[in-house]
């Protein structure tokens, strides 16, 4: 979903340092009509970000800076601080952890990958489509860093018996590569749980006043669209221009497949429990409905003497969530009397990003509660002048551009509130600067740092930097032509108010 923890190195004194020098020189520049919460919110952020991009320590534990700085730089109160990084998106974000998790440890994502790939056929055109799609449709349901770690075997494995049969000097190990990366980057905009900015676009738009509650149905009508334009777009560019691929069957590719198949042998009892929860979780997200739209909300809101106004807040997809994540906890595996998912086993989720995303609220809640975002937004109200495709340009440009260099996590955190602010001192719904931003901050392909997935394929040595680079250019130039795309069809539909004249 998002970058690493931070690296296994010796302590890097200057970046170290960086990070409060520039917060003094934050508060020497600052203007002289700057509130005490203003600049100190501006001086928290600053060393925060600093120390993000840098990877001054790891990223988790930079993350931990404003529940020591808001304080002590008299933002907010400590416990205020705290209960930022315990919002309910965090326990929705831990039990989609803990249930991808399960999935990974019953070895069901394998077996589900290599299925689909042989359904899809072994040409070597085919299979990259295979690749692409295998690794969009599993980043929507657990970690990009973890689809892509489980696929890239299998991709290397099928690349290598397909080129020894058609002497294609590692041009096919670098299309599946890709393939894998960026099927990943991409498949994470589908559903609410597949990247983290999507959990922080929903919570700045509960922050909106009057709120408005994103649910899982919500975000496939958002995110969807998005991943169902770009998939083919990409494996034309890829198999066509980019790496151009021939077509035929390969039997080497099929065998190494099946090969693959028959080593996990038959399912089992483990595999179709998990399944059987993942599939209930996914029903009950889908279904939950919202204060507009019938779900099961609906029925079970009345039994729980809850007035309509109140089934969002006390019926979120969090309890879905947790529950599941819970329940792994207590349904047996099979074996023996061993439930689905243990301790030892669901610890190893990755804390680090709930620390992110922790930091990343108290930074985004600081700049609502201070006024920041209201003096960042008034600086960019005149972007509220450009009609409302070139709006969407601009932001999708930068946002993609910018996700190139740091953490989306992070960048999301910054640009929301400062999004929503603009807009809303431009007199526009603030949906129309958020969700471009949101879209787009999946859709950075050029460098390894961008993202996980670049990364992870980029360290096998087989891809050029420069080769990536040409890619991802294309790549992010067609990204943000498809987020202008989906974000006028959606206002023209009324869901996205826009230059229809429903703004």
């Amino acid at each position: 979903m998002d970058k690493g923890a931070g690296r296994g190195e010796e302590v890097r004194w200057v970046p170290i340092f960086l990070g409060p020098l520039l917060t003094l020189l934050t508060w020497y520049l600052a203007p002289e009509d700057y509130s005490k919460t203003v600049l100190g919110t501006l001086m928290v952020t600053v060393w925060t970000v600093t120390w993000w991009v840098t990877e001054a320590i790891p990223i988790p534990a930079s993350s931990l800076l404003p529940a020591v700085l808001l304080p002590l730089f008299g933002v907010c109160e400590a416990g205020v601080a705290a209960k930022y990084y315990s919002h309910h998106l965090i326990l929705l974000l831990l039990g989609g952890f803990m249930l991808a998790r399960a999935v990974e440890c019953s070895g069901l994502h394998r077996r589900i990958a290599i299925s689909t790939l042989i359904y899809l056929g072994t040409s070597p055109r085919r299979l990259a489509l295979g690749f692409l799609l295998t690794s969009a449709t599993l980043s929507m349901w657990i970690s990009n860093t973890a689809t892509t770690l489980m696929l890239l075997p299998i991709a290397i494995s099928v690349a290598r018996r397909t080129e020894e049969a058609r002497d294609m000097k590692g041009r096919f190990t670098l299309c599946l590569l890709l393939c894998t990366a960026y099927g990943a980057n991409v498949g994470g905009i589908g559903t609410l749980i597949g990247t983290p900015p999507n959990l922080i676009f929903v919570k700045n738009a509960q922050d909106l006043v009057p709120p408005i509650e994103v649910g899982f149905l919500q975000w496939f009508i958002l995110g969807l669209p998005v991943v169902c334009l770009f998939l083919p777009v990409m494996y034309l560019l890829l198999t066509r221009f980019l790496i151009p691929l021939p077509r035929g069957e390969n039997s080497d590719g099929s065998a190494a497949l099946r090969e693959e198949l028959q080593a996990l042998g038959p399912m089992r009892s483990e595999e179709k429990r998990v399944f059987t929860v993942f599939l209930a979780t996914a029903l009950l997200w889908v279904t939950r409905g919202s204060a507009n739209m019938p779900g099961w909300i609906h029925l079970l809101g009345p039994l729980l003497d809850l007035e309509p106004s109140q089934y969002g807040k006390y019926l979120n997809d969090s309890i879905v969530s947790v529950a599941s994540a819970i329940a792994l906890f207590i349904i047996p595996s099979g074996k023996g009397q061993k439930p689905l998912l243990d301790w030892d086993r669901a610890k190893e989720v990755p804390w680090g990003m709930l620390l992110l995303f922790g930091g990343g609220f108290a930074i985004g809640g600081a700049f609502q509660s201070s006024g920041l975002s209201t003096e960042v937004g008034s600086w960019m109200a005149s972007w509220n002048q450009l009609p409302f495709p070139l709006l969407v340009l601009a932001i999708s440009s930068v946002t993609t551009f910018l996700t190139e260099v740091t953490s989306n996590t992070a960048s999301m955190h910054l640009l929301m509130p400062v999004l929503s602010s603009a807009a809303i001192q431009g007199g526009i719904s603030p949906i129309q600067m958020m969700l471009p931003a949101v879209l787009s901050v999946s859709c950075a392909f050029m460098l390894p740092v961008a993202t996980a997935p670049n990364a992870i394929v980029f360290a096998t040595g087989k891809i050029p930097i420069r080769f990536m680079i040409r890619c991802g250019f294309f790549l992010n130039i067609i990204g943000v032509l498809i987020v202008l795309i989906v974000s006028l069809a959606l206002g023209s539909l009324g869901w996205l108010p826009g230059p229809a004249g429903n703004g």
